[in-house]
């Protein structure tokens, strides 16, 4: 014969399993105390100006060109540290939407230059986004992914 003590140790038992389980299946966000900024503000939409820059070696310590998919971060949101090569927001995705389209690009840079919400992209990315270079520079909106 099962005593009462058993039900009852298995019913917290359960209890206890669920939520072990419930913690651990929880969204990585919810689950930090003291996330990075780049996890508060993943999804979030900035806007800005978009322009296009001559790539090279970047505040992120990576060489690219301008045929990539890669953009220069104003420096609000880039937020360099005393290493900006170990900033957490180097090689992120971002999606960026301009006039004639949306683009995924890479974070491989810092603009020092440009306005909080502004983005700076290579030649290639420009295009996708903006369209020809002549624009010089056009409205974007982004979102880190």
């Amino acid at each position: 014969m099962v005593s009462a003590r058993f039900y009852t140790s298995a019913f917290f038992l359960v209890i206890a399993f669920n939520h072990f389980l419930f913690v651990c299946t929880a969204p990585l966000e919810r689950r930090i105390i003291g996330a990075s900024k780049l996890l508060r503000v993943k999804g979030k939409l900035f806007s800005g100006s978009g322009t296009y820059y001559k790539v090279g070696s970047g505040s992120c310590g990576e060489h690219d060109t301008d045929s990539e998919l890669v953009v220069a971060v104003n420096k609000a949101q880039m937020g360099n540290g005393s290493n900006p090569n170990n900033n957490p927001k180097c090689d992120k995705m971002v999606s960026i939407t301009g006039d004639k389209g949306t683009v995924t690009a890479r974070v491989v840079d810092t603009c020092p230059a440009c306005a909080n919400g502004a983005l700076d992209m290579s030649p290639t990315t420009f295009k996708r986004v903006c369209g020809d270079l002549a624009e010089g520079v056009c409205n974007i909106s982004w979102k880190f992914l």
